[in-house]
């Protein structure tokens, strides 16, 4: 669970220390901080970083405590703070504790500027790291997961991991899945694509779920105004760059999924 302390980040510790608790997992709080910037000699430059270093480690410290005292001290935790960038940090926790989850906060209504400039840390993590990250809208509270929505533009499925993956949530948090497919308004359905129906019934025969096929131009906002109407507890995508999905699923539309649905988007590989 990275943090920088912030609301958000707080809002997803919550979440994080649900799941934890759901899967009687050990929980791992993570803190990045950067090498101060100074135009001092060497041996202040080292004072500052020692000064950084520790008021990372009793921040988490700190948090860890909170948790213990809040939750029960029958957790399991421990803190990693490290000097780096987010992403960097994160990556080698993730190597370290050999992490199941990534659990991450992402401020809610950001604006245009930080999300098309700047865009998230999450987002980042949850591109390039494999391991599955949930992202947490800024005051969006677990709940238990019932319905899992895995967005997905069924372009030969059959040739990747994922529905074994989105059917292996399914049955681990005992969810309804439903697969929600994209499609351009003029695409037809072709023979491969009616293979790729049979195959998904066929591989999640034994989990309750549905199939459903929106269609439109404009891939985000078709998504974002179909889970308006039709909330799920969780939505499900692959974002990773340069796979079969990468035409539906790139940078934009997980950030546009990640700032603007009011639903925590857990990404899988």
């Amino acid at each position: 669970m990275p943090t920088d302390f912030s609301a958000p980040a707080a809002n997803a510790t919550e979440y994080a220390v649900e799941l934890a608790k759901f899967f009687d997992a050990s929980l791992v709080l993570v803190n990045a901080y950067p090498l101060p910037t100074v135009a001092y000699e060497a041996p202040y430059v080292i004072e500052s970083v020692t000064t950084i270093q520790k008021a990372s480690q009793e921040k988490l410290e700190n948090l860890k405590s909170e948790i213990l005292l809040k939750y029960g001290n029958d957790m399991k935790i421990h803190c990693y703070a490290d000097m780096g960038m987010p992403f960097d940090v994160i990556s080698a926790a993730d190597k370290e504790f050999k992490a199941d989850l990534i659990v991450m906060g992402i401020v809610g209504e950001a604006g245009g500027f930080k999300e098309k400039i700047i865009g998230s840390n999450a987002v980042s993590v949850a591109r390039k790291i494999d391991t599955p990250t949930f992202i947490i809208p800024e005051n969006v509270k677990y709940k238990r997961i019932r319905k899992i929505a895995f967005a997905c533009d069924l372009n030969k499925t059959e040739e990747t991991d994922l529905v074994f993956v989105a059917k292996f949530f399914s049955k681990v948090f005992d969810a309804e899945l439903e697969i929600v497919n994209v499609g351009a308004m003029e695409e037809e359905v072709s023979v491969e694509k009616a293979a790729t129906y049979l195959y998904l019934e066929q591989k999640l025969e034994n989990v309750k779920h549905q199939t459903t096929h929106i269609v439109g131009d404009d891939i985000s906002a078709e998504l974002e105004d179909y889970f308006a109407e039709h909330p799920a507890d969780v939505v499900m995508m692959n974002p990773k760059k340069h796979n079969l999905f990468y035409n539906l699923f790139h940078e934009s539309v997980t950030k546009s999924l990640a700032f603007h649905t009011k639903l925590p988007l857990l990404t899988i590989h």
